[in-house]
């Protein structure tokens, strides 16, 4: 069957498809608090299930939320894993929502027409339920080009111990795979496909200060502010210490963070100079709704910025009083929930050591730090079969793809090539927006051609390059 036929195929079972993932998305996963976390994970490994994958769910930790895993053999030659994550950011104020965050309401939205919004229906629900369909459909067609593994996580969205631990424990079986797979919804708001070849790491921490023996401040609670002439008080500390970690152009100051950073490749910055005269920077301004970028150069010295130099950011300040009206206080704590993005060959040890070492050295002794689960940077070759396969499956679609060699943002894909030893890439046709905001929406059609794109993608790879096992011992030779 061709791939034209194939997609007819999709176009026939449209109503039906989408039907299933507005159900999917209407069930609440919300990582971070819980809610319809196990009825999501159940209805993902119902769809597997429907795949002949025979599904499981491992918890990486008593606490932890099920990573929903299965297999699927088809006798190919070659064998994928297919990544996806069932979890969602929390709703925020209902308040600034235009219709129920989790009512996949199918609405007119200029300029894109049809759109159904929901939280996750970006990022990226939506997205997983159209991928299994997609393998759904090829089996039903008997054109199924690779074995597939699945990992599908719910805690994507709060760094969750299930994922990790599951690729260690099933290292062996897995790194014999010949690659991974990650979709999403990848068209920006002009159409174009965008595929990335890496991803920035994310170490994330809370740092803070309290009133102790040493420093002074309130031990037990919190004091009268009309004792602030002799009290010391952690607020001013902890924004005092902040101020040392970047300049006043909130590039990072840390001690020694700068030192291991790997300048970026004569690949890297060839991919630069494509996409520098294509990038429209008013559009993109006007999509993240901010007036201007910090900092200044040509197009190809911000885009080698953004994605090769780390940033440290702070996400929250929380501290005292913080409702309506007036309640004069010195607050016993303060806390900076702070993310760093790091790039090659930062490490996650080696960042928060130097985050401490620097506080230490300029007398911030007092200041502790509180950690997460991190993901490491990621990266792979755009000479892999499958970062080509992905740049020929849009071409097929009529789509000449932005190939980027980073993005900003974090992914834990770094459990493929730096963990399992297997390249990972994919792309997806689709555009949403809002993605962790009020009023999530992916764009209708778009979740339709997202479908096709996820088997353009995976029978050209199947039908590139080596043959699976071949691929593999090359693979380990070098």
């Amino acid at each position: 069957m061709s791939l034209q036929e194939l997609h007819r195929e999709v176009d026939k079972k449209w109503s039906a498809h989408l039907a299933e993932t507005r159900r999917l998305l209407r069930i609440p996963s919300v990582s971070m608090t819980g809610e319809g976390i196990e009825e999501s994970a159940h209805a993902v490994a119902d769809m597997l299930s429907k795949l002949g994958a025979k599904p499981k769910l491992f918890r990486g930790s008593k606490g932890s939320h099920p990573l929903v895993t299965g297999y699927l053999d088809v006798g190919a030659d070659k064998t994928g894993i297919l990544y996806g994550m069932y979890d969602v950011q929390p709703v925020g104020d209902l308040d600034e929502w235009d219709h129920p965050p989790f009512g996949a309401t199918i609405v007119k939205k200029k300029p894109h027409g049809e759109v159904l919004v929901n939280r996750g229906a970006c990022n990226s629900k939506g997205a997983l339920a159209g991928m299994l369909l997609a393998v759904r459909t090829m089996l039903e067609k008997d054109e199924m080009p690779l074995n597939m593994h699945f990992v599908i996580e719910g805690e994507e969205e709060c760094g969750g111990l299930s994922l990790p631990r599951y690729i260690v424990k099933n290292k062996e079986r897995l790194s014999k795979a010949d690659v991974a797979f990650g979709f999403d919804y990848n068209e920006n708001s002009e159409g174009v496909p965008v595929i990335s070849l890496g991803l920035k790491g994310v170490v994330y921490f809370d740092l803070i200060a309290e009133g102790n023996a040493d420093t002074g401040g309130p031990m037990k609670d919190e004091v009268h502010s009309g004792e602030a002439s002799w009290v010391h008080n952690p607020a001013w500390r902890l924004v005092q210490a902040l101020s040392t970690l970047v300049d006043t152009d909130q590039r990072p100051t840390v001690d020694g963070l700068w030192d291991d950073i790997r300048d970026p490749d004569e690949d890297d910055r060839e991919l630069i100079r494509n996409v520098a005269p294509r990038f429209d920077s008013e559009a993109y301004l006007d999509d993240l709704g901010v007036a201007r970028f910090k900092g200044e150069g040509t197009m190809e010295e911000m885009i080698t910025k953004y994605l090769f130099e780390p940033t440290l950011n702070i996400d929250g300040l929380i501290s005292g009083y913080t409702d309506r009206g007036t309640k004069t206080v010195i607050p016993k704590s303060a806390m900076a929930k702070i993310d760093i993005r790091t790039v090659p060959d930062m490490t996650i040890e080696g960042t928060r050591a130097k985050v401490m070492a620097h506080l230490r050295r300029r007398g911030f002794t007092d200041i502790r730090m509180r950690t997460y689960e991190d993901y490491p940077w990621s990266k792979v070759s755009p000479r892999e079969t499958i970062s080509k396969a992905c740049v020929e499956a849009m071409r097929y679609h009529g789509k000449e793809p932005e190939v980027w060699p980073m993005m900003a943002g974090s992914a834990p894909f770094y459990l493929f090539d730096q963990v399992l030893g297997i390249p990972w890439g994919g792309v997806g046709l689709g555009f949403g927006g809002n993605a962790h905001a009020p009023n999530e929406f992916a764009v209708v059609k778009g979740m339709r051609d997202f479908e096709k794109s996820v088997m353009t993608v995976m029978q050209i790879f199947a039908a590139q390059g080596e043959s699976g096992s071949a691929a593999r011992k090359s693979r380990r030779a070098h």
